[in-house]
């Protein structure tokens, strides 16, 4: 993964934020689950995580007491991110960045990182982008299609990651996503780096679900989450001793951009476009996309996909089938977006940097003079003005410069000033295509006795003064540097400045007053007054603050002080808009009053009603001997009351009667045996309507306990995957792990074998079932033709979208089975072939354009189980199809050759 390559060193773009407040954590709303993935479901994806161990025979168990990668940790990372907002200053064609953070608790803003570059002479014009990143937007943004993708793709990375699957591994090879914690190696992935140096004797190998590496990645997520880069930098091992710390650490690094990489998180919302450049490089939305950003240095661009990519892509495969969505970004299931063989990594190209769009502007820049030059002329003089045009894709139409009146032409000038003092110089160009641009600056004409000071910028430590004679003022004295003069050169301390003027007596300054929370204008919603947390900020340039309160209607408000920072509390008494006031005096006596306005509301969103405990279920399967009564039943509740509830029956309209605590019941008998759609809807006192809708199925009932020998579904654990089960007269197995509430039929979990009292496959395919869910994956003979299922359905083949044809089957009558496994495969295939009649079976294995490669079987397969293993070492990497021809019908799938 990219956290063990060195991309984030292209531009040591690390994130530092301020330690968060745990009391204030507290404040904003716990979730305990998922509405994207439940406890059940995460045992589903992750069966053999980390604390499972080997009980003998290949029998695999899940300790609970060493149970590390837990649902309620991957639960209580999202509630502390989600607390994070950040805002990302970019000069436009660089990734020169100032960083500032939001606490979503409390309002607190603070600029925590500004780049030595992001001001320096050759930027400073450019255009700043502004970015915002929300890190409670992770698996919260989009329709539920989408956010299930991006789950999917965040689970696939991190599974590969820490996977520990084998090709004949329980369960399937993709089921041991999150197996390890840590590398198995004692390396220090200890790197020279002057922000983030690593501690002697610490080992930053790789840890936690993206396998966070190296010291230059733990010290940004430090001070990430903790506010200081020495807690992952002297205690790296906390990461595999906090669950929750080891997924935030996952989720900061697929939510942060890292230009000119997008985050993982925008790739898979669509929120990133490619530019033209990406285009050209292949660079297109999708799961690939994601692997390049990870770990493109490594797993991309190579012609061919690397055995790493396909085993994300195994899991991803997975996933998407058990969350019944296509792997690609339009929904369609065939992997085109998945890989980055072809896809160009990131690295050692200027021009990723200046593609983007605002980048190709035209701009103008002032040459000469520069801004905030300070001209020295005992008498006036004629000055060289020069500019230079960036045209990009575009021919310059007229360029004018306006200077105290007066309107020059053209891209060089002469000008004579007519006075003493700062002046501004102010550009403006047109081009052909429309486009404009403009740029000003400012000089000092200087006689060279009587100097301003007020005109003369002052000095800015985050500056690089790359030319000789710029003047700047520092402690009220004018300097200037006599030659390059970078970031640690101080005026009065280095050499490189050189003293010009005392400024002459120095005016006594006010304290600076800054509050930081509230912010003004906010606004808090609550259902009770309760206390509010006041904070500011309170320095003085030329003494100290020696008294500090908050004021409230001439009522002063007790302050603690920490460092330059004041706490306080204040309770209204009620609700509405209050001013207040923080009041800073200093030793001189001098007084700064700062106000701050905000409202306090009463909480009264009026949410809609709320259908829950609807009975019967949704796709709950009812069996009776003979019609007779069901209860419809549902508890609705609302904040400020329910007003009118609506049961109906297929559109049949049914009278409802209101039990205690709101639990709506109806007893209702149906008319016959079929699947009936309940809806329900409710009405509150605003007028604001609620409504649910659930099919069940009403089945006669079908005699007897078992079928075949075959054990009736119970509600109950099935841990091992394999086992049958009969339920309504249907056989099942299961594909792995299913918990009780996943219901044969209903879950993907189950896969149908056959009807109970057995059936005929036709072309290895069983007969389409009206009254039968379908998942992805599924195949059906239907009218002499196989059908394969995009996704969940219930529709009929040959009139529906949902279903793809896979290949004509005009043997109807007799039947093969075959198995051929695995579909990504390494150096062997195995076929399980099981013909009920002595059968002609020819299997070839083709590339992409149909050309032979390999003919696996030709010959007459006897009666029953027969099972041969191929070699396919010879083959190279890459797509294959394989075909399958029994008596003239052909049937085609792809494999994977790694």
């Amino acid at each position: 993964m990219n956290a063990k390559s060195n991309n984030f060193k292209e531009r040591n773009l690390f994130l530092t934020f301020a330690k968060e407040n745990p009391k204030q954590l507290n404040k904003r709303a716990t979730k305990t689950d998922h509405p994207l993935v439940s406890k059940e479901q995460w045992n589903i994806l992750f069966p053999y995580r980390f604390g499972s161990k080997d009980t003998g025979g290949g029998v695999w168990v899940l300790d609970p007491k060493k149970d590390f990668y837990t649902y309620e940790s991957f639960m209580e990372a999202i509630n502390r991110m989600d607390k994070i907002k950040v805002i990302f200053e970019r000069r436009c064609g660089t990734n020169a960045y100032k960083i500032t953070r939001i606490d979503k608790v409390t309002g607190e803003s603070n600029t925590f990182r500004t780049d030595v570059d992001f001001d320096a002479p050759r930027n400073a014009d450019k255009e700043i982008i502004t970015e915002e990143v929300d890190y409670e937007s992770f698996l919260n943004e989009g329709d539920l299609e989408t956010r299930k993708r991006e789950l999917v793709a965040f689970f696939a990375n991190i599974s590969h990651e820490t996977t520990g699957g084998w090709d004949a591994a329980p369960g399937g090879k993709y089921s041991w996503g999150l197996h390890f914690r840590e590398e198995p190696t004692n390396a220090s992935y200890a790197y020279p780096d002057t922000n983030y140096p690593p501690t002697p004797g610490k080992s930053y190998k790789g840890r936690g679900p993206i396998q966070l590496s190296y010291n230059y990645n733990y010290g940004p997520a430090s001070e990430f989450i903790f506010g200081d880069k020495k807690v992952l930098l002297d205690n790296p091992d906390l990461v595999i001793q906090d669950a929750a710390l080891a997924f935030q650490t996952a989720i900061w690094f697929w939510m942060t951009p890292q230009y000119p990489k997008p985050s993982a998180h925008n790739v898979m919302v669509g929120k990133w476009v490619p530019n033209d450049l990406d285009k050209t490089k292949n660079r297109v939305p999708g799961l690939g996309m994601t692997v390049n950003i990870i770990n493109g240095g490594v797993e991309c661009g190579q012609g061919k996909e690397k055995p790493q990519v396909l085993s994300r892509i195994g899991y991803y495969k997975r996933y998407t089938g058990i969350y019944n969505i296509g792997t690609d970004m339009d929904g369609v299931d065939d992997l085109s977006d998945c890989g980055c063989k072809d896809m160009s990594k990131y690295g050692g190209d200027s021009a990723d940097f200046t593609a983007e769009p605002c980048a190709q502007k035209p701009a103008i820049t002032f040459v000469k003079p520069i801004d905030d030059q300070l001209i020295k002329q005992e008498k006036f003089s004629s000055i060289e003005v020069t500019i230079n045009v960036d045209q990009k894709k575009s021919v310059l139409k007229t360029i004018t410069t306006t200077i105290g009146g007066k309107t020059f032409s053209g891209k060089s000038f002469s000008w004579t000033p007519n006075s003493y003092g700062a002046v501004d110089l102010v550009a403006n160009a047109t081009f052909e295509n429309g486009l404009s641009a403009t740029n000003t600056i400012k000089v000092i004409i200087w006689d060279g006795v009587n100097l301003d000071c007020s005109d003369i910028p002052v000095w800015r430590s985050t500056k690089i003064y790359d030319k000789p004679n710029n003047y700047v003022t520092y402690k009220n004295v004018v300097y200037r540097n006599k030659w390059y003069a970078g970031t640690g050169n101080t005026p009065g301390i280095n050499g490189v400045w050189e003293k010009v003027k005392d400024c002459g007596t120095i005016e006594k300054t006010p304290p600076v007053v800054n509050w930081q929370a509230p912010l003004n204008g906010k606004i808090f919603e609550t259902k009770k007054l309760s206390p509010i947390t006041l904070k500011a900020k309170a320095t003085d340039s030329d003494g100290e603050v020696v008294s500090f309160y908050f004021v409230h209607n001439g009522a002063n408000i007790a302050a603690t002080k920490s460092e330059d920072t004041y706490t306080g509390k204040f309770t209204s008494s009620n609700f509405g808009s209050f001013t207040l006031e923080a009041v800073a005096t200093d030793d001189d006596g001098k007084v700064t009053r700062k106000e701050v306005n905000f409202t306090v509301k009463k909480y009264s969103s009026n949410a809609s009603p709320i259908i829950s405990k609807i009975s019967p279920s949704n796709g709950l399967v009812i069996e009776q001997d003979k019609l007779m009564e069901i209860e419809l039943k549902a508890l609705i509740t609302d904040d400020s009351g329910v007003v009118d509830v609506l049961f109906s029956i297929d559109e049949e309209k049914l009278a409802v009667t209101k039990s205690p605590l709101g639990l709506y019941v109806i007893n209702w008998e149906p008319k016959s045996f079929k699947e009936y759609r309940l809806t329900i809807k409710a009405e509150d006192d605003e007028g604001v309507i609620s409504s649910k809708t659930v099919s069940f199925t009403i089945k006669e009932k079908v005699n007897g306990n078992s079928c075949n020998g075959t054990p009736v579904w119970e509600s109950k654990v099935y841990s091992k995957s394999g086992i049958s089960v009969s339920y309504n007269g249907v056989i099942y197995k299961n594909k792995w792990y299913a918990s009780s509430s996943e219901i044969p039929g209903k879950s993907s979990v189950w896969k149908y074998v056959q009807p109970c009292g057995g059936t005929i496959l036709h072309c290895n395919s069983p007969k389409w079932l009206a009254n039968e869910i379908y998942f992805a994956g599924d195949e059906v003979y239907f009218d002499k033709k196989i059908y394969k299922a995009k996704w969940w359905t219930k529709s009929n083949p040959k009139r529906s979208n949902e279903w793809k044809y896979v290949s004509e089957c005009t043997d109807a009558n007799e039947s093969v089975k075959i198995n051929i496994y695995p579909s990504i495969v390494s150096d062997e295939i195995h076929l399980t072939i099981t013909p009920q009649l002595d059968k002609k079976v020819k299997v070839e294995v083709k590339d992409t354009a149909g050309n032979l490669c390999k003919t696996l079987l030709n010959l007459v397969v006897k009666k029953g189980r027969n099972v041969f293993t191929k070699n396919l070492s010879s083959l190279k990497q890459g797509v294959y199809i394989y075909s399958v021809e029994i008596d003239g019908n052909i049937q085609t799938k792809k494999i994977i050759k790694k």
